[in-house]
């Protein structure tokens, strides 16, 4: 399924995309003016998505995460499925796991910022939900505009790139929202019936950080 012309975003905007670079240059050398720059454009672009699904049921969901999620010597090949992360909780993706066998959501794992971006044009889905870095998630989005992407930064890293962490509350709200669980008899049948909050908690958390 091609991504749905009808979602819109100031992020297929060229001229968007040049002011969001301006604004990031500039903000650089003011301790965590950045990122907070950026955490309020995610907020902003995490209500646009939940607002252009609200009453289209997303029938494709792709979960992407970042490598640095996976614990540092783990061999599993996270990067085809979590299959083997289900009898493993070392790192966040036994957890990514289980909810995703329970929302019937595809889970897969990036190795780099190029693949993440093929796995969406490959895929095709209604909807992404991904956690990055911040840099990462503007260049998702700038990448991507056409996809519709529910976005969080990590939680912290050990080191640069190495066992990052999630915020799974976040991220099981996410999969609530767009995928319930198909045995909870009482789940609403489109996702306009469960609403999230009207701020993104980890990016609030961030701000104040």
């Amino acid at each position: 399924m091609a991504p749905d012309p009808r979602f819109r975003s100031p992020w297929q905007s060229p001229l968007f995309v040049r002011w969001v670079a301006f604004a990031r240059a500039v903000l650089s050398g003011l301790p965590g003016r950045e990122d907070r720059f950026i955490d309020r454009l995610v907020t902003d672009q995490n209500a646009r998505v939940r607002d252009f699904l609200a009453g289209r049921p997303a029938r494709k969901v792709l979960l992407i995460m970042p490598r640095c999620v996976k614990m540092t010597g783990c061999r599993a090949a996270v990067q085809e499925s979590l299959e083997e992360c289900l009898a493993c909780r070392r790192c966040p993706l036994g957890d990514v796991a289980h909810l995703c066998r329970d929302h019937g959501v595809k889970a897969l794992v990036a190795f780099r910022s190029h693949i993440a971006f093929e796995m969406a044009r490959t895929e095709q889905p209604d909807v992404i939900i991904a956690s990055a870095c911040r840099d990462r998630m503007i260049k998702a989005l700038r990448s991507t505009p056409d996809h519709p992407a529910l976005l969080a930064p990590l939680t912290g890293m050990r080191k640069m790139c190495l066992d990052a962490g999630l915020d799974m509350v976040w991220l099981k709200q996410q999969l609530e929202f767009v995928a319930p669980p198909a045995e909870a008899p009482d789940a609403p049948a489109t996702p306009a019936a469960r609403e999230l909050p009207a701020d993104d908690a980890p990016l609030r958390a961030a701000q104040g950080s």
